[in-house]
């Protein structure tokens, strides 16, 4: 997928555009492509705006109000690549966790799995849980604003909060994978397997929950 935009898809250009610049541009490009958009378990909307073998592309975007969850309530985790976002509406905390090994007193760890290509909706998205349980401790917050950027090295454990008072959105560049299983900080309780397709939206309808 190669998106047709009106700026380039530089990580340097990207953090140094004005934002209203990218965002005018990514809503008309919503609306002129119309791109299937994927709805996170989370509640928040994933878009593929162009993957490449150096990585992909992402706008991701928290709308204003309840996001439902769907399945596990688990929102500290890891990637297996860098990920660079840049906020471009709203704000966003970014929390950073050392992890480590624990008994009884600690959390279930689990790993993601994908039944194939991500960014399909038919594709299912499992999570399963290790033997492993694992005590985390926050070591950096950082609450960031329209126009800053922040970076989450691959395989750190982190979680993002974006308060329901705000429309957010963030342009991310997920690149430099190396080896290793996704994991998830889970919660007591839950089956050992959670399995969940995620929901499509359409593009068109997605740049109308953007900012004006």
């Amino acid at each position: 997928m190669r998106a047709e935009l009106t700026f380039p898809l530089t990580l340097e250009y990207v953090h140094t555009a004005p934002t209203e610049h990218l965002m005018a541009a990514l809503k008309n490009w919503l609306r002129s492509t119309n791109p299937v958009c994927l709805v996170h378990p989370h509640g928040f909307f994933v878009v593929p705006v162009d993957r490449t073998e150096a990585g992909d592309w992402r706008f991701h975007l928290w709308p204003k109000g309840e996001r439902p969850i769907r399945g596990m309530p688990a929102y500290i985790h890891t990637h297996d690549r860098h990920v660079d976002s840049r906020i471009l509406s709203g704000q966003l905390t970014n929390i950073t966790y050392d992890a480590a090994s624990a008994g009884s007193d600690g959390l279930p760890l689990y790993e993601v799995g994908y039944g194939g290509d991500r960014y399909e909706k038919s594709t299912s998205n499992f999570l399963v849980k290790t033997s492993t349980r694992v005590g985390v401790r926050p070591v950096k917050t950082e609450t960031l604003v329209t126009g800053q950027h922040y970076r989450v090295d691959r395989h750190a454990f982190h979680e993002a909060q974006v308060s329901e008072s705000l429309c957010t959105a963030t342009l991310v560049w997920m690149h430099s994978r190396t080896p290793g299983s996704v994991k998830v900080v889970g919660c007591d309780g839950y089956p050992d397997r959670i399995e969940f397709t995620r929901t499509d939206f359409a593009g068109a309808d997605l740049a109308k929950l953007l900012p004006a």
